[in-house]
């Protein structure tokens, strides 16, 4: 009888479980792409009329390099090239409105962790790929600006993407500039 009970309880804890994953729903969002996606997709993409898609790699990888990125990883038979440079992320305000809310905390008589919340460092990173896929006379390039900054205490804080249009505008000046050096020897 014990092992009957047994049995029964665990259908009926199956059940449940069925039950309440089928009543999951789906966000009707979930695969709408943001209203910004296209904008940004444009920031992020240029076209070079070259096939050499070796070249323009390193084009890329110099526009990196002269930008201040360290090239982390690069794979050539992929098209891809991930860089990052490390930055101070200390902004003097938030410091100071840190402190002074710590402070002020601390005379009250209570505790506040202000100052282990400021930001401390930051990490961007670039990622490019090179597609000549697409075309057989041109070569597209997609690189992607992400900073991510850690606080005081070490904990991430946040990772957002880069959306100014000149950092954008100024990496693919670089490679433009560099492929024609190249084709033209000079």
């Amino acid at each position: 009888m014990t092992e009957t009970k047994a049995v029964v309880r665990k259908l009926l804890l199956a059940a449940t479980c069925v039950f309440w994953a089928g009543c999951q729903v789906m966000p009707k969002n979930l695969l709408l792409l943001p209203p910004d996606y296209l904008a940004a997709r444009e920031q992020q993409m240029r076209k070079y009329d070259t096939a050499d898609e070796k070249k323009v790699l390193q084009a890329s990888a110099g526009a990196l390099q002269d930008l201040g990125f360290t090239i982390d990883k690069s794979e050539a038979d992929l098209g891809m090239i991930v860089s990052s440079k490390n930055r101070t992320a200390v902004n003097a305000g938030q410091v100071t409105a840190a402190i002074t809310m710590d402070l002020a905390c601390a005379m009250m008589g209570c505790y506040s962790n202000a100052y282990g919340n400021t930001d401390k460092e930051q990490r961007i990173e670039a990622s490019v790929l090179v597609n000549s896929a697409l075309s057989k006379d041109a070569t597209l390039v997609r690189v992607k600006f992400q900073t991510v900054i850690w606080n005081a205490q070490g904990k991430l804080s946040r990772f957002t993407t880069v959306k100014d249009p000149k950092i954008y505008q100024e990496f693919f000046d670089k490679v433009s500039k560099a492929i024609f050096l190249e084709e033209h020897k000079i």
